[in-house]
């Protein structure tokens, strides 16, 4: 059995009213819990008994005409006064040999206003506190479900339709009761809240002072919920700011593999050219231009693409030049060459093809003399 701690808003089981009419002055006895399952959960003997002798269903408890709805409850928690039907006339009791059978009884008021509703709509309807308690996941009488451990305080006892009444007892029901506070609802609420025999009706400020361990339950709910919601938004963040660093980690990655690539390809080109027959300021020019745009494959230089444009380069570098040289191919390139000029001659040929394209004669020869 798992346990929690957790202050929560219960409504009880439907109890049929044991007087379907009231005296002239509007009393009648009202019996307003046994033990057993309704539609919040399990209530025992003993949390019941426990309930009355602690005091929670007193004299002066105000009794409403239905309980409040999820929108009334957020928009008026203090509940509407016009809907005021009774008031309890005396602290309750466990009486184990009740009129109705053992339970939990008292004596109540029902104010004029509603005394012939409640006399026309006997059969049809009943009472159901509406309280403040504690509960745990448990299993009773053969049936799992939730457990009240605890009645903490009550907020009202409520007048309420019996389940499979109709429709139409149902309409009548929410449409009694008049449209303005009476005299004696007012009364009524004054009392219990201002007098000073009857105890009050549970406010906050009651709660803190007569039990702050409701308060402090209440508290703590809220604050675990505020720190669930600060954990997930702070998980959010580390996560986006994981994002960033892995998105700018593949960026930097990108970069580095790509200067990597290119300083492969530069290498490549430059063992390919090295022993070629051109003078270096042409084998510098074809390693600056093949190594910006290597050929890939599968991610790694498709070196034998490479090759052949590398080699494709050198031979037209090598035509070009021995044309301007007038002497034919240059050798050792792949073809057969009729004749080989001398050194002299290759020299003067290069001399000329350097000075027709604008260098001077000075930095022709000292071209030259490095290659």
């Amino acid at each position: 059995m798992t346990a929690t701690t957790t202050m929560k808003e219960f409504g009880g089981i439907i109890v049929p009213l044991m007087e379907s009419t009231v005296d002239k002055d509007g009393n009648i006895p009202i019996k307003i819990i046994d033990a057993g399952w309704g539609s919040s959960g399990y209530y025992s003997k003993e949390t019941l008994q426990k309930a009355v002798s602690e005091g929670v269903y007193h004299k002066g408890l105000q009794m409403y005409w239905n309980h409040p709805s999820a929108s009334e409850e957020m928009d008026r928690p203090e509940r509407n006064l016009r809907d005021l039907a009774a008031v309890q006339t005396s602290d309750a009791y466990w009486d184990e040999n009740g009129k109705k059978g053992p339970g939990v009884y008292a004596d109540a008021k029902v104010f004029s206003a509603y005394r012939d509703s409640v006399s026309e709509m006997g059969p049809h309807i009943g009472l159901s506190h509406y309280v403040w308690g504690e509960s745990e996941n448990g299993e009773a009488e053969g049936r799992k479900g939730t457990i009240i451990t605890h009645i903490a305080a009550a907020r009202s006892v409520d007048f309420v339709t019996m389940p499979g009444r109709g429709g139409a007892i149902a309409e009548a029901f929410r449409t009694a009761g008049p449209p303005e506070p009476t005299s004696d609802q007012i009364t009524a609420n004054e009392s219990t809240t201002m007098g000073d025999t009857a105890k009050p009706t549970i406010t906050l400020e009651s709660l803190k002072t007569e039990r702050p361990d409701i308060v402090e339950a209440i508290r703590a709910e809220f604050e675990a919920g505020a720190t669930t919601k600060e954990a997930l938004a702070q998980t959010e963040t580390k996560l986006k700011e994981a994002g960033n660093t892995i998105t700018a980690l593949k960026t930097e990655n990108a970069r580095m593999s790509e200067a990597l690539t290119l300083i492969e390809a530069k290498g490549f080109v430059e063992s390919k050219v090295k022993d070629a027959k051109i003078p270096d300021i042409t084998k510098a020019r074809i390693v600056e231009s093949l190594a910006r745009v290597p050929p890939m494959k599968d991610g790694k230089l498709d070196t034998v693409t490479y090759t052949a444009s590398i080699e494709a380069a050198i031979k037209s570098e090598a035509e070009y030049l021995a044309k301007i040289a007038g002497s034919g191919s240059v050798r050792d390139l792949g073809t057969t060459t009729p004749a080989t000029p001398t050194a002299a001659e290759s020299d003067a040929a290069l001399l000329q093809a350097f000075m027709s394209v604008g260098m001077t004669k000075e930095a022709a020869e000292a071209a030259i003399r490095r290659a």
